[in-house]
């Protein structure tokens, strides 16, 4: 099995690679800096610059699958530049991928494209529970950008290609938020943000890891919610992370004005409510090793 990853230098990318490895599969991945063609061990890599639309098509030699984890970070405030960062880096990137396949002069034997996405496609709603089939009508900056992307992958079935568009939660995992929040643990800073009583949908690194490849495995088709069972308001997760850390949980919350005030249009993600089924994924036979919050802080955080 030879897989092409982009994002591959990411959180994600780099536990997809020491997985996979383990068994023996082949890995060639994108980079925008030709420093790091080597800097993955047991991978090749390749160039691309999305922005000026170029990629070596080299990269698809051989490839079964494409994982594509390419886009910027959301987490910093959201400048009218860095949106456009945002959008391109997940949107047009997949658009070249996509187009690429077309221009190539040998035929590909690519099976799969199997791509991120994210629950912050789905309305905030406190006590709506969301699932894959439900209708999809985005209002918002991250609902639009997250449903052009999910759009955008589709064009692959046009190459006879099994698409496939993972709706990530929050990971859990030793870098991104829990690392953020053990950071301000270590002052006594641990709270929740707005009222506290949105949902989190939240999903363990290694569980995440194990969807992608056994949605390559057992040729899965179409869109799943990649969240554990056990969603959780915000005030009862963050003071089981303040109990798994040994630190103290503040009182009151951070109100929303101030998040705002210092985020700006980015705090929406801080205080938005996403509760959201797992049930697709359960029935296709995945078992979560982290389905408990508790055990999944404890393995992270200690």
């Amino acid at each position: 099995m030879k897989l092409l990853i982009t994002g591959a230098t990411g959180i994600i990318g780099r536990k997809i690679i020491e997985r996979v490895v383990e068994n023996s599969f082949e890995i060639n991945f994108l980079t925008t800096r030709k420093s790091k063609l080597k800097s993955i061990k047991n991978a090749k890599g390749f160039f691309w610059n999305p922005n000026k639309n170029i990629i070596d098509l080299n990269c698809f030699n051989g490839v079964d699958s494409i994982i594509h984890l390419s886009g910027k970070k959301i987490s910093r405030r959201w400048t009218k530049k860095h949106k456009k960062g945002i959008y391109e880096s997940r949107v047009l990137t997949t658009k070249l991928l996509f187009n690429s396949i077309s221009e190539l002069k040998f035929t590909p034997k690519i099976k799969s494209f199997i791509c991120a996405s994210a629950i912050g496609i789905y309305k905030s709603e406190d006590n709506k529970i969301h699932y894959e089939k439900n209708k999809i009508y985005p209002s918002t900056f991250l609902e639009k950008l997250v449903y052009d992307w999910e759009k955008s992958s589709f064009s692959f079935k046009k190459h006879g290609i099994r698409v496939v568009n993972l709706r990530i939660g929050l990971v859990f995992s030793s870098g991104g938020f829990l690392k953020i929040i053990k950071t301000f643990g270590n002052f006594g800073l641990i709270s929740s943000f707005g009222s506290g009583n949105q949902f989190q949908s939240w999903i363990h690194i290694d569980d995440l890891i194990e969807i992608f490849l056994l949605s390559i495995k057992d040729k899965w088709d179409g869109i799943y919610n990649a969240v554990s069972p056990q969603p959780i308001n915000q005030n009862k997760m963050m003071e089981l992370i303040s109990r798994t850390l040994n630190r103290p949980y503040i009182m009151p919350n951070i109100p929303s004005f101030f998040l705002n005030v210092i985020f700006g249009e980015m705090s929406s993600i801080l205080i938005s409510s996403h509760r959201v089924s797992s049930e697709k994924v359960l029935q296709k036979g995945f078992v979560f090793k982290y389905a408990d919050i508790e055990k999944a802080l404890k393995d992270i955080l200690n």
